[in-house]
């Protein structure tokens, strides 16, 4: 499970934690998840470049489209990842991890894709990454569960689940043109 965790986390991270190296833009603090193969810190940074995809995306799509079901449902997201994230970046605060300060380098190459569309196309691809973004996340909190060992980590992952599975179904029922 460990190793299933690490491959997500690998996968999220932003490329100028892995690209090093001379020319390598400046990092700033790094984050704990860099440093350590801990479960609960991976947990806590990959929801954290989760919340903060949902943020970025959905302040895109306020931008780009005009389909009131899709403004509603991205100004619901930026509210309630912000509260996530908050209250995530507290809990990672008060156990001393440093957590990370973006989305992962995959989700800001779909934010690039997005920022590329307009229109219908837009709503259809925001709806994808909505889609596919709750569902990785809901199957993250789901496998962190079952072998978890922080328990204010499990209960912020049990409190957010709910929430997570709320967001993937709205996200489906989000027209696709």
């Amino acid at each position: 499970m460990q190793k299933i965790l690490l491959t997500a986390l690998l996968t999220l991270l932003p490329a100028t934690a892995l690209a090093g190296g001379a020319g390598a833009p400046p990092m700033g603090p790094v984050s704990t998840a860099q440093v350590t193969n801990n479960s609960n810190v991976l947990f806590m940074e990959v929801a954290t470049m989760s919340n903060l995809a949902e943020i970025k995306t959905s302040q895109l799509a306020l931008q780009k489209s005009t389909n009131p079901q899709v403004r509603a449902f991205a100004q619901e997201m930026i509210t309630m990842h912000t509260q996530a994230q908050q209250e995530l970046r507290a809990l990672a605060t008060a156990k001393g991890v440093v957590l990370t300060d973006q989305p992962g380098a995959d989700q800001r190459l779909q934010y690039n894709k997005l920022s590329t569309l307009s229109g219908a196309a837009f709503d259809a691809a925001y709806k994808t990454v909505q889609v596919s973004g709750h569902q990785t996340t809901l199957d993250l909190i789901r496998m962190y569960r079952s072998f978890g060992t922080d328990a204010q980590a499990l209960a912020y992952a049990a409190k957010i689940e709910p929430v997570v599975a709320s967001h993937l179904a709205q996200a489906k029922a989000l027209p696709a043109n």
